[in-house]
């Protein structure tokens, strides 16, 4: 089961709530009631080199990693959870690699680990963030990942 944040106003809110209620469910079983029931086309393992022509859930193939390895990156994610730098990062690449035995990232998470070792903005957050994202990257890839936007 995945969770999400779900940012409502208080009228979305109160609607979201008294439908659910209406129909005696939970809110979540209200949500999940409303997701169309289609199949989304299997995601396929795509080269760093076949970035641009990918799908957001595409899979990019990481390095075998070693139990130091795997510590080392566990080092990485908390480092970046402990000042708020790239939690969502940090969050998907525990959920991907660490908390699987899973060799691969998706591609909108490699793309977001690019734009981390390639910031645009040049802020306090972003020079804490980046040499961790390289170490990341380094260790997952081998080298610093292009940003691709």
């Amino acid at each position: 089961m995945n969770k999400i944040l779900l940012n409502l106003s208080n009228d979305e809110y109160r609607k979201l709530k008294y439908i659910a209620e209406t129909l005696s469910i939970s809110i979540s079983d209200c949500l999940r009631s409303l997701i169309p029931d289609i199949q989304p086309p299997e995601s396929k393992v795509v080269q760093e080199g076949d970035i641009r022509s990918a799908k957001f859930d595409d899979l990019i193939p990481i390095r075998k990693l070693s139990a130091k390895d795997r510590e080392m990156l566990r080092g990485y994610i908390d480092e970046l959870g402990r000042k708020e730098g790239a939690v969502t990062l940090a969050k998907e690449i525990k959920q991907q690699v660490l908390n699987t035995e899973c060799r691969h990232l998706t591609v909108s998470t490699y793309k977001r680990l690019g734009r981390w070792i390639s910031p645009y903005r040049w802020t306090n957050r972003e020079k804490y963030v980046k040499p961790i994202a390289q170490k990341i990257s380094r260790l997952l890839f081998g080298h610093d990942i292009d940003r691709f936007d």
